[in-house]
């Protein structure tokens, strides 16, 4: 049997599996996209360190009964207090945690990329102010990231408007702090969000159907 191994993990999604073992999706910064079991989690109550976008430090196994890793031990690192108990927040990971579970399936490790999400979901945790924009600056910074930019050949006419063209690129060249300042009503942002959506959705080859969206929507008006 293959020894534990140590990896660093952002969670995504907890699904039941049983009485008392849940499935976690999550991002592997060794693995990329990957699936865990977790036993002994709903019968402990330690679900809250599993929280949209928690950051772990976790050591994992294989076992010759599942075709899924199990995790055997994980430790907050870092704490993210304000993602767990501010409603803002909270509803922003979990927007941003479900575009990740529809959107992410890679297999393979890209460090440079599971950094630059660590370091966003750290910088959201602690952003004081309004974050009204966040979701914004995070799908235009996920999107070039990803490898994709508006205005391609390869893109269909009308798949990214003038105007939200106009919109990512002044988000990709200001820094966070001017993002959050820019003066977009929820109905602009709403927008705009749903065509990034679409824009990732069509470049990805799949649906990114975001339930979450209304309710970021509603949170943010």
């Amino acid at each position: 049997m293959p020894s534990p191994a140590k990896t660093r993990i952002i969670v995504l999604h907890l699904t039941k599996q049983s009485d008392h073992g849940v499935v976690l999706h999550a991002v592997d910064s060794d693995a990329g996209r990957r699936s865990f079991l977790v036993r002994g989690l709903r019968r402990s109550g330690a679900t809250a360190a599993f929280h949209s976008l928690a950051l772990l430090e976790a050591v994992s196994g294989e076992s010759p009964k599942s075709t899924l890793a199990y995790l055997k031990e994980w430790t907050p690192a870092p704490q993210l207090p304000h993602l767990r108990s501010d409603l803002i927040k909270s509803t922003v990971a979990m927007f941003i945690s479900e575009v990740l579970y529809r959107s992410f399936t890679s297999e393979m490790a890209d460090p440079a990329l599971f950094d630059w999400l660590c370091e966003a979901i750290v910088t959201l945790d602690g952003t004081e102010g309004s974050i009204a924009n966040f979701p914004c600056w995070f799908l235009v910074g996920y999107a070039v990231r990803m490898g994709f930019m508006p205005g391609e050949s390869i893109e269909p006419d009308g798949l990214f408007p003038p105007a939200e063209a106009a919109l990512f690129q002044q988000i990709l060249h200001c820094p966070l702090q001017e993002a959050l300042a820019l003066p977009l009503s929820a109905q602009r942002r709403q927008s705009f969000l749903r065509k990034m959506l679409q824009y990732l959705s069509y470049h990805l080859g799949t649906t990114i159907d975001a339930r979450s969206l209304d309710v970021l929507h509603e949170v943010l008006a």
